[in-house]
Protein backbone atom coordinates (compact mmCIF):
# COMPACT_ATOMS: atom_id res chain seq x y z
CA UNK A 1 0.00 0.00 0.00
CA UNK A 2 1.41 3.43 -0.87
CA UNK A 3 1.14 6.65 1.15
CA UNK A 4 -1.68 8.04 -1.03
CA UNK A 5 -3.80 4.95 -0.35
CA UNK A 6 -2.98 5.23 3.36
CA UNK A 7 -4.06 8.89 3.40
CA UNK A 8 -7.28 8.05 1.57
CA UNK A 9 -8.03 5.29 4.11
CA UNK A 10 -7.23 7.66 6.99
CA UNK A 11 -9.49 10.37 5.60
CA UNK A 12 -12.30 7.85 5.00
CA UNK A 13 -11.95 6.66 8.61
CA UNK A 14 -12.11 10.29 9.79
CA UNK A 15 -15.33 10.89 7.84
CA UNK A 16 -16.94 7.69 9.18
CA UNK A 17 -15.93 8.63 12.73
CA UNK A 18 -17.36 12.13 12.35
CA UNK A 19 -20.56 10.67 10.96
CA UNK A 20 -20.78 8.53 14.12
CA UNK A 21 -20.04 11.63 16.24
CA UNK A 22 -22.97 13.52 14.73
CA UNK A 23 -25.28 10.55 15.33
CA UNK A 24 -24.64 10.73 19.10
CA UNK A 25 -27.18 12.50 21.31
CA UNK A 26 -26.64 16.28 21.39
CA UNK A 27 -23.80 17.54 23.52
CA UNK A 28 -25.06 18.87 26.87
CA UNK A 29 -24.77 22.64 27.20
CA UNK A 30 -22.11 22.48 29.93
CA UNK A 31 -19.94 20.20 27.75
CA UNK A 32 -20.04 22.60 24.79
CA UNK A 33 -17.80 25.02 26.68
CA UNK A 34 -15.20 22.35 27.45
CA UNK A 35 -12.98 21.75 24.43
CA UNK A 36 -11.34 18.70 26.05
CA UNK A 37 -14.72 17.02 26.69
CA UNK A 38 -15.80 17.40 23.07
CA UNK A 39 -12.34 16.25 21.86
CA UNK A 40 -12.74 13.09 23.93
CA UNK A 41 -16.19 12.50 22.45
CA UNK A 42 -14.84 12.95 18.91
CA UNK A 43 -11.89 10.63 19.67
CA UNK A 44 -14.25 7.95 21.00
CA UNK A 45 -16.31 8.23 17.79
CA UNK A 46 -13.19 7.88 15.63
CA UNK A 47 -11.66 4.90 17.51
CA UNK A 48 -13.79 2.11 15.92
CA UNK A 49 -12.84 3.19 12.39
CA UNK A 50 -9.10 2.76 12.83
CA UNK A 51 -7.13 -0.50 13.17
CA UNK A 52 -6.47 -1.81 16.69
CA UNK A 53 -2.71 -1.20 16.27
CA UNK A 54 -3.45 2.54 16.04
CA UNK A 55 -3.77 4.77 19.12
CA UNK A 56 -6.28 7.61 19.41
CA UNK A 57 -5.35 10.25 21.99
CA UNK A 58 -6.43 13.75 22.91
CA UNK A 59 -4.17 16.69 23.65
CA UNK A 60 -0.98 14.96 22.54
CA UNK A 61 1.97 16.79 20.92
CA UNK A 62 -0.19 19.92 20.68
CA UNK A 63 -2.97 18.36 18.56
CA UNK A 64 -6.55 18.28 19.83
CA UNK A 65 -6.74 14.64 18.70
CA UNK A 66 -3.85 12.53 17.46
CA UNK A 67 -4.12 9.20 15.71
CA UNK A 68 -0.75 7.47 15.73
CA UNK A 69 1.12 4.19 15.68
CA UNK A 70 4.67 3.06 16.42
CA UNK A 71 5.93 4.85 13.30
CA UNK A 72 4.53 8.22 14.48
CA UNK A 73 1.53 10.47 13.80
CA UNK A 74 -0.90 9.30 11.11
CA UNK A 75 -3.58 11.97 11.52
CA UNK A 76 -3.58 15.15 13.58
CA UNK A 77 -6.87 16.94 14.23
CA UNK A 78 -7.41 20.53 15.29
CA UNK A 79 -11.02 21.64 15.66
CA UNK A 80 -13.25 24.50 16.66
CA UNK A 81 -16.98 24.84 17.18
CA UNK A 82 -16.90 28.05 15.12
CA UNK A 83 -14.60 29.41 12.43
CA UNK A 84 -10.96 28.53 13.00
CA UNK A 85 -8.83 31.49 13.96
CA UNK A 86 -5.76 32.11 11.82
CA UNK A 87 -3.63 31.02 14.81
CA UNK A 88 -5.38 27.63 14.86
CA UNK A 89 -4.79 27.16 11.14
CA UNK A 90 -1.12 28.12 11.55
CA UNK A 91 -0.78 25.71 14.50
CA UNK A 92 -2.12 22.87 12.31
CA UNK A 93 0.28 23.76 9.48
CA UNK A 94 3.24 23.95 11.88
CA UNK A 95 2.32 20.58 13.41
CA UNK A 96 2.06 19.01 9.96
CA UNK A 97 5.46 20.31 8.91
CA UNK A 98 7.24 19.48 12.18
CA UNK A 99 5.73 16.05 12.90
CA UNK A 100 5.55 14.89 9.25
CA UNK A 101 2.05 13.47 9.69
CA UNK A 102 0.72 12.08 6.39
CA UNK A 103 -2.53 14.01 6.99
CA UNK A 104 -3.47 16.94 9.21
CA UNK A 105 -7.00 18.30 9.41
CA UNK A 106 -8.24 21.51 10.98
CA UNK A 107 -11.99 21.76 10.97
CA UNK A 108 -14.96 23.74 12.19
CA UNK A 109 -17.90 21.76 13.55
CA UNK A 110 -20.57 24.52 13.44
CA UNK A 111 -23.25 22.91 15.66
CA UNK A 112 -26.04 24.91 14.00
CA UNK A 113 -24.96 24.42 10.38
CA UNK A 114 -25.31 21.53 7.94
CA UNK A 115 -21.62 21.44 6.97
CA UNK A 116 -18.14 21.09 8.35
CA UNK A 117 -15.44 23.41 7.03
CA UNK A 118 -12.22 21.39 6.73
CA UNK A 119 -8.64 22.43 6.05
CA UNK A 120 -6.97 19.28 4.72
CA UNK A 121 -3.18 19.52 4.86
CA UNK A 122 -1.10 16.93 2.99
CA UNK A 123 1.77 16.66 0.50
CA UNK A 124 2.59 20.39 0.59
CA UNK A 125 -0.99 21.47 -0.16
CA UNK A 126 -4.02 22.71 1.74
CA UNK A 127 -7.46 21.86 0.44
CA UNK A 128 -10.44 23.76 1.77
CA UNK A 129 -13.50 21.49 1.86
CA UNK A 130 -17.11 21.54 2.89
CA UNK A 131 -18.40 18.21 4.15
CA UNK A 132 -22.16 17.83 4.36
CA UNK A 133 -23.14 16.49 7.80
CA UNK A 134 -26.07 14.51 6.40
CA UNK A 135 -24.47 12.79 3.41
CA UNK A 136 -20.78 13.27 4.22
CA UNK A 137 -20.19 14.24 0.61
CA UNK A 138 -17.28 16.60 0.01
CA UNK A 139 -17.06 19.81 -1.95
CA UNK A 140 -13.57 21.15 -2.64
CA UNK A 141 -13.70 24.94 -2.33
CA UNK A 142 -10.09 25.71 -3.10
CA UNK A 143 -6.57 24.34 -3.04
CA UNK A 144 -3.26 26.08 -2.52
CA UNK A 145 0.28 25.28 -1.47
CA UNK A 146 1.08 25.32 2.24
CA UNK A 147 3.28 28.38 1.59
CA UNK A 148 0.32 30.22 0.06
CA UNK A 149 -1.91 29.07 2.93
CA UNK A 150 0.50 30.59 5.44
CA UNK A 151 0.19 33.97 3.69
CA UNK A 152 -3.59 33.76 3.28
CA UNK A 153 -5.17 36.49 5.36
CA UNK A 154 -8.76 35.66 4.51
CA UNK A 155 -11.01 33.16 6.22
CA UNK A 156 -13.15 30.85 4.16
CA UNK A 157 -16.75 31.20 5.20
CA UNK A 158 -19.80 29.03 4.88
CA UNK A 159 -22.28 30.56 2.49
CA UNK A 160 -25.12 32.05 4.47
CA UNK A 161 -28.70 31.89 3.30
CA UNK A 162 -29.90 35.33 2.32
CA UNK A 163 -33.23 36.36 3.70
CA UNK A 164 -35.54 38.99 2.38
CA UNK A 165 -35.63 42.22 4.31
CA UNK A 166 -39.19 43.18 5.07
CA UNK A 167 -40.66 46.39 6.37
CA UNK A 168 -40.70 44.77 9.85
CA UNK A 169 -36.88 44.50 9.77
CA UNK A 170 -36.36 48.18 9.06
Amino acid sequence: MNIQEDVLDIFTSFKKGMEAFFMLPPIPHEMKRRHASVSTRIAMSLRPFFPKRVFVDTELLGADILIWDDSGPLLALFWSSSYLAKEQKMKAIAFHEEQKAPLTLAFSIFPDKERLLVYRIENGYIEYLHIDKNTFSEEVLSRCTVAEGKKDKEQLLLPLKMRKITSKDQ
